[in-house]
């Protein structure tokens, strides 16, 4: 296990959300899911197999991952394919609910559960060309959005089919972040209402050939250890399942997680919290401007950190391990850490934001 104490009497812990076997358009079974899980180190493992509710005895801890079954849910006779919602800590299916979007919301809502926006930016490539983005944006109520889809990412960059092949053998050449698009959508969300954000590999494990050449892209041990949401939880884990279950789900609602591209380096020891007199507010909180709150950032590695404010973009930046800002105007206020890799600048932490008010 790989927890750690965070500011504020907190624990972090390392997890994979977004991830398809074969009992629905994955190829691995969900026993070879939790064998890549536990040989990553996650802590925690969340299935969301394409409408399709896995057996829920099939939960529990398992090969010491904490690990969770859920539901990805869309709209099956809508085409082209679109509106993809992960429906999270719902023990029912609600893909009764699939053709209206806002009806799914709620329903998930209603029964105590979590609801994040799949894909919800997806951008055709030159020689992929199937998307699945979100279309119905006069929706409220969801809980947040899936800011990096590490599969989808790498559309824009098959350019030709002799890139892909390079592309298939080497995605770490390729991997740069959130679509940009992606990230103006999200500070445009946050500046309307609190949006949680979380990255997912969307793990697949496809095998893909062309002439002689055969290749399975992003294998599931590598995706267990590319893109991983890193939660702040109130409490450490204790092995019991439903304990830790409910520490995972509160801290994916309450936005305490940060986006950690850990292939690139561990992101474990990263921090950002608001300090004032009185407390310390921790990611997905507020802090009123007249406690005088100073936000911190401390990375475990020297990168580039930007702290940005949704809506007016960098507000304070600094090329080391950490940074300090005392804000003078509300907004909310999220964490870009970037680190050069191969000549060019990686994604390699995004935090949720704290709220000024």
């Amino acid at each position: 296990m790989t927890q750690t104490t965070m500011p504020g009497g907190f624990f972090s812990y390392r997890g994979s959300i977004h991830n398809h076997s074969t009992y629905s358009d994955g190829t691995g079974s969900f026993d070879e899911l939790v064998q890549a899980a536990a040989g990553a180190g996650l802590d925690y493992f969340i299935l969301t197999d394409h409408n399709q509710l896995v057996d829920q005895s099939l939960q529990g801890w398992r090969s010491g991952v904490l690990t969770l079954i859920d539901i990805e849910v869309n709209d099956m006779a809508l085409v082209p394919e679109r509106n993809h919602l992960l429906t999270l800590n719902v023990d029912e299916d609600m893909t009764p609910f699939a053709s209206d979007p806002q009806g799914l919301i709620d329903a998930v809502r209603e029964r105590g559960g979590l609801t994040f926006l799949a894909h919800p930016i997806d951008l055709p490539g030159p020689i992929i060309t199937d998307i699945y983005p979100w279309t119905e944006w006069d929706i409220e109520g969801f809980t947040g959005v899936e800011l990096w889809n590490f599969m989808s990412e790498f559309r824009v960059h098959a350019t030709s089919k002799p890139v892909a092949v390079i592309m298939a053998y080497f995605p770490q050449l390729f991997t740069t972040g959130p679509y940009p698009q992606m990230l103006a959508k999200w500070d445009e969300l946050l500046q309307q209402h609190p949006t949680a954000a979380i990255g997912g590999p969307d793990a697949h494990a496809q095998i893909y050939e062309l002439g002689p050449l055969k290749r399975r892209f992003l294998p599931y041990d590598y995706c267990f250890r590319a893109v991983l949401t890193h939660i702040v939880a109130s409490e450490p884990f204790n092995r019991d399942f439903e304990h830790d279950k409910r520490l995972v789900y509160e801290a994916l609602g309450a936005a305490r997680a940060w986006i950690g591209y850990d292939m690139l380096h561990p992101t474990e020891g990263f921090s950002y919290i608001g300090e004032t007199e009185k407390r310390i507010v921790q990611m997905g909180e507020s802090a009123s401007l007249g406690d005088q709150p100073t936000l911190k950032i401390e990375t475990p590695a020297s990168a580039h950190i930007k702290l940005i404010r949704a809506g007016s973009g960098v507000v304070a930046e600094s090329k080391g391990r950490a940074l300090s800002y005392q804000p003078a105007q509300p907004g909310a206020y999220r964490v870009e850490v970037w680190k050069k890799w191969w000549f060019k600048p990686r994604g390699w932490i995004f935090s949720n934001p704290i709220y000024i008010r």
